[in-house]
């Protein structure tokens, strides 16, 4: 998913992480870990500081997107974690 400004992405990936990537130059900002299976589901938040993930591990977490700083882990699903977005 892309930023607002269209300046970064995030992917998700089985590996258990998500990337913020540089769309410009294609370099990694961050690597975002602490997932403890895939990750299946990433968003911006519409002001691009903050970044969702969902994963099969049954969690949704908020990251600062400039640093990479675990914020929240959202805990209490039952099942995967398919999708994630703000509003």
């Amino acid at each position: 998913k892309f930023s607002k400004d269209g300046r970064r992405v995030v992917t998700a990936s089985d590996d258990r992480t998500a990337i913020i990537w540089d769309t410009l130059t294609g370099r990694l900002l961050q690597t975002l870990r602490g997932h403890t299976d895939c990750v299946f589901a990433c968003a911006f938040s519409p002001d691009g500081s903050l970044v969702i993930t969902g994963s099969i591990d049954r969690t949704a977490r908020v990251w600062n997107a400039v640093n990479g700083t675990l914020l929240l882990v959202l805990e209490g699903h039952t099942a995967v974690v398919l999708g994630c977005a703000f509003s």
